[in-house]
């Protein structure tokens, strides 16, 4: 050790390629988990309120089958599940940056993400708790009734393409300034167009918060630290590149800072 500590090493050069694949994904978790932990435990925070009714509605249903707690379930759900659509969309903010290896102020990130995001991301968030509520309490309702297995595998399919559109949806409404028809329009055209990667995505995601909510609550800390990060930032990595291939996200950014740059030199002049 003596012999060679103090010898430089290689480098790295600064136009050396990308890793790809999981040596990418484990690059970027072990550089930015700090910054995903702390979004996970606001951004679950956020969440809890809507998991709470699903819980206790589901626990309800299971022991009385009754339409008026089906119905109180989707509405309250849905209402306090609002908040968690500006959470989401501040989170996505935090992936996004780590993904084009931008430098992440976390605290900016997320409360400007948030605030910008709230009105639309309220809505957004009211809509998706609406549709995956009506599909949990029919689950629950058709178990009960002793559904076929094609009713089973519909509920299954209306899930499965609920995640895959949001798996893009939620990004451009993070980078774009385009209006809900246009980024809803946009998300159906990628998941369909890019399906071997927005279907892996949106497995991914289902099967990890499955497992999550057959063994809650005795996992809540596990939900709390990386309950959100690890199935959403493996949707969004698997996604990132036809997103970027399609709006161009790294080229507009890197002239946005070079102006930046400019602006800045020209000013110390």
């Amino acid at each position: 050790f003596n012999m060679h500590y103090d010898r430089p090493g290689p480098g790295v050069s600064k136009d050396a390629p990308r890793k790809t694949g999981f040596a990418r994904w484990f690059e970027i978790v072990a550089r930015d988990i700090g910054s995903f932990t702390k979004a996970n435990i606001i951004t679950s925070l956020c969440f809890l309120p809507v998991l709470i009714i699903a819980f206790l509605a589901v626990i309800w249903l299971a022991a009385d089958p009754n339409l008026l707690i089906v119905l109180l379930g989707v509405v309250l759900g849905s209402l306090l599940g609002a908040i968690s659509g500006p959470a989401l969309c501040a989170m996505e903010a935090i992936f996004l940056k780590a993904l084009r290896d931008e430098p992440c102020f976390f605290w900016h990130t997320y409360k400007k993400a948030f605030r910008e995001n709230f009105r639309r991301g309220c809505i957004v968030g009211a809509i998706f708790w609406f549709a995956m509520l009506i599909q949990l309490f029919a689950f629950i309702l058709y178990l009960q009734g002793a559904a076929s297995a094609v009713l089973l595998g519909m509920l299954f399919l209306d899930v499965l393409l609920i995640t895959m559109a949001m798996i893009f949806l939620i990004p451009q409404m993070v980078l774009l300034d385009l209006d809900m028809i246009h980024i809803f329009t946009n998300s159906l055209r990628l998941m369909l167009g890019y399906i071997p990667r927005s279907l892996p995505a949106a497995l991914i995601q289902i099967v990890l918060f499955a497992l999550q909510a057959i063994y809650a609550p005795t996992i809540l800390p596990v939900f709390l630290l990386i309950g959100l990060w690890l199935p959403l930032f493996t949707g969004a990595f698997l996604t990132y590149k036809p997103l970027d291939q399609s709006f161009s996200i790294e080229e507009q950014f890197t002239q946005r800072r070079n102006q930046e740059m400019d602006e800045f030199m020209n000013q110390q002049k």
